[in-house]
Formats: C-alpha cells, sequence, structure tokens
C-alpha cells in the first residue's frame, strides 16, 4: 500500500536547496531594477483612425454645405412663393377688375341688342311704307305715261324746233295710213343726249289711250307688211346719207323699263319666244300656244327663274 504524502502546513514554504535560494535572490534584487516595456499599438490602427477623422470632417463638411444649400433653396422658394401670392394677389384684382367689365359690357350689348330690335322693327316698318310710297309714285308715274309713246334712234337736226317735230309725226303718219288731226297730239319733246350723238329719242303724247294704242298697232302693222323697208328716218321725212331705222315703243316708266330690260333678258335664257309690253305691263310667253305671263316685279322674275330650275 502507498502512503499519501503529508500535506504542507500553511505560512510555510517548500524546503528549497542552496542553489534555489541564491538564484531567487538574485531574482528578487533585479526585479526592483528592471522596468516592464509597454506594449506597441500596431500602425493600422493609428492609420485607420485618422482617416475616419478625415472622413467625419468630410462628412460634416458636406453635411453643412448641403444645410447651407438647402437653406438657400429654401429661401428662393420662399421668396418666389411671396412673388406669387402677389402675382396671384394682383391676378385677382385684375380679373375683379375684368368681371365688371364685362358685366357692363354685357349689360350695354343688352341694351344694343335691344335697341337694335326696335330699329329693325321701325326699319321693316319704313320698308312697308318705303314700298308703299313706291308702289304710288310708280302708279302716278304710269298715270303720265300712258298716254305716251317713244321714239328711238330719231337722227338730230340743226335748230331744231317744235313745229318741225310735229311735222315728223304727221310725216310718219300718212305712211302708216292714220289720218291724225294735231290737236290729237298733246306735246312732242327731244330727249336729251350727248353733243358726239348723232341720234337720240323723242316723246310724243297723245290726248287719250285711244289715240296712242291706235298708233302702235298702226306701226306694228306696217312693220309687218314691209319687213324690208321698216319705220325709218326717211318716213319721218329726215333727210340722211344713210337710212336709220327707228324703233317705236310706248313710253314706260323708269321702274317698269327696268323690269322690261330684266324680262328681256330671262327670256333669252329660258327659252322664252315673246316679251313685250303693253298699256305699262311687261308681258312673257313661251311660244304661241302658251299663256301670257304678266311680270309684275323683280321679284316675280326671280320666283319664275326659281320655278323654272326646278
Amino acid at each position: 500500500m502507498f502512503k499519501t504524502p503529508p500535506k504542507t502546513p500553511p505560512n510555510q514554504y517548500p524546503s528549497r536547496s542552496e542553489s534555489d535560494l541564491r538564484s531567487l535572490h538574485v531574482d528578487e534584487s533585479l526585479q526592483g531594477t528592471i522596468t516592464q516595456r509597454a506594449k506597441r499599438r500596431c500602425i493600422s490602427e493609428e492609420v485607420t483612425q485618422d482617416n475616419m477623422d478625415i472622413f467625419k470632417s468630410e462628412i460634416k463638411v458636406m453635411i453643412s454645405e448641403f444645410i447651407s444649400a438647402q437653406n438657400s433653396r429654401l429661401d428662393k422658394l420662399e421668396n418666389h412663393i411671396i412673388e406669387i401670392k402677389n402675382h396671384y394677389t394682383e391676378i385677382k384684382a385684375t380679373n375683379i377688375d375684368l368681371e365688371k367689365s364685362m358685366t357692363n359690357i354685357s349689360d350695354q350689348l343688352l341694351s344694343l341688342q335691344q335697341k337694335i330690335t326696335c330699329l329693325e322693327k321701325e326699319r321693316n316698318s319704313m320698308a312697308a311704307r318705303l314700298s308703299t310710297l313706291e308702289g304710288r309714285v310708280e302708279s302716278f308715274d304710269r298715270n303720265l305715261v300712258k298716254t305716251s309713246i317713244e321714239l328711238r334712234n330719231v337722227p338730230k337736226r340743226e335748230k331744231e324746233t317744235k313745229s318741225m317735230l310735229y311735222d315728223m309725226i304727221n310725216h310718219l303718219s300718212r305712211h302708216l295710213g292714220i289720218d291724225k288731226d294735231p290737236l290729237n297730239i298733246r306735246d312732242i319733246v327731244r330727249l336729251p343726249s350727248k353733243k358726239e350723238q348723232s341720234t337720240s329719242g323723242l316723246t310724243v303724247e297723245f290726248l287719250n289711250t285711244l289715240t296712242k294704242t291706235k298708233f302702235l298697232a298702226a306701226v306694228k302693222e306696217f312693220n309687218k307688211k314691209n319687213v324690208d323697208n321698216k319705220v325709218c328716218s326717211t318716213h319721218l321725212n329726215i333727210k340722211t346719207s344713210q337710212v336709220i331705222p327707228i324703233y317705236i315703243t310706248e313710253l314706260l316708266s323708269p321702274q317698269m323699263k327696268r323690269l322690261f330690260y330684266l324680262a328681256r333678258n330671262y327670256a333669252k335664257i329660258n327659252g322664252y319666244t315673246y316679251c313685250w309690253t303693253s298699256n305699262g305691263r311687261v308681258l312673257l310667253k313661251k311660244d304661241s300656244t302658251s299663256q301670257s305671263i304678266v311680270v309684275k316685279s323683280e321679284q316675280h322674275l326671280q320666283q319664275l327663274s326659281m320655278s323654272q330650275n326646278k
């Protein structure tokens, strides 16, 4: 059996040899003179710390510059917003003024429209009255010329007198086979014309419409029988270098002259064979078998033209 070694009593050091004691003494004497060297830091850690400081300072500068730029932009935006608000206020005030002006203009336009409506009514009333007056004047003109005839293209003569004019009509009456009493002629007038023209018209006013109608009928019959020798300057006892044809029709009022002119053009365009006047009226006839049409006015011609085109 083995025995357990005895325990070392407390506060007692183990026994040492003399050599151990000497070495221990030397170590204790040297311990006071030798200083312990501190552990040296790593170079890479120092560089990293410096870079971190630089990075932090740069970040601070960037943030400071960014904040400054943002503040500047915000100031500009604020100024712009203030300007926009001012402009908006001005525009709003201008719009209010414009609304007032538009309201005034609208009221004025409404007033003008009412005035125009009244003026149109007055114009229509005046047009109706004018049409009535024109009708009366036309009727008066027709009554003035209802006993008169017109001779166109009659040669002029020097120092012409009323007696010479009466002699021309009497000479023509004998060729027409009409025994004319000078008392049946009320007046003969040479119509005005330009000096350079060698011919002009004559108006002959009879005492009654019956004499006028007989005279025109005789002229028509004479021209029908003498196709190659119709009424001309010779039949008026006017000596000229060449024979000048004379055209004799009933005298029309100015309005009926224009209507007769338009009716003749209408007859040519639309194939009407006959267009003539009788007792101050304008008549149209398609052919010898159709019925005569009395043209009353220019509007009547327009209606005929519209019905012709349908």
